[in-house]
């Protein structure tokens, strides 16, 4: 009994000073900035990182990914290789539909290997890669791009 004598089961030792103050940053009121001639303040990003791993050339490589869902995605497909972008498409929601699948493997072979001359390559069981015209797929890690030779290309 003694033990829970010594529990606090009611308000009596409250001492009646105000409860401790928690800082939280969203009842912080806004900082004030000063209000300049310019409405907006724009800043050079190539200052603040030169270093940046983002290329400087406008020609680099875009490569979406994707899930294709049915037959509405492939034009989609169509549009980023035909604007020069590569997409790895992941196929497991269309692969159970067999004339679905087969309509969409047929689309996009005639207009990106037969009509832009790009390419397409299965990379698992369920995922494709689709190139544009310009990139070409190397099998194997032995044969990087570095050491090949550039007629293997065409």
């Amino acid at each position: 009994m003694s033990e829970e004598a010594d529990k606090q089961t009611s308000l009596d030792a409250f001492d009646g000073s105000a409860p401790r103050r928690l800082n939280l940053p969203s009842q912080d009121k806004p900082i004030q900035t000063p209000q300049g001639s310019k409405s907006t303040r724009y800043h050079d990003m190539e200052k603040l990182y030169p270093d940046a791993p983002v290329p400087k050339v406008a020609d680099g490589l875009v490569i979406h990914r994707a899930i294709l869902h049915d037959l509405t995605g492939v034009p989609q497909l169509l549009d980023w290789i035909a604007d020069g972008e590569a997409a790895i498409v992941r196929m497991e929601k269309i692969m159970n539909r067999e004339l679905e699948l087969q309509t969409a493997i047929e689309r996009l072979n005639m207009f990106i290997e037969t009509d832009l001359g790009g390419q397409i390559i299965r990379l698992t069981d369920s995922r494709l890669m689709l190139l544009p015209p310009g990139c070409r797929g190397i099998r194997g890690l032995d044969s990087e791009a570095f050491s090949v030779d550039s007629d293997e290309f065409n």
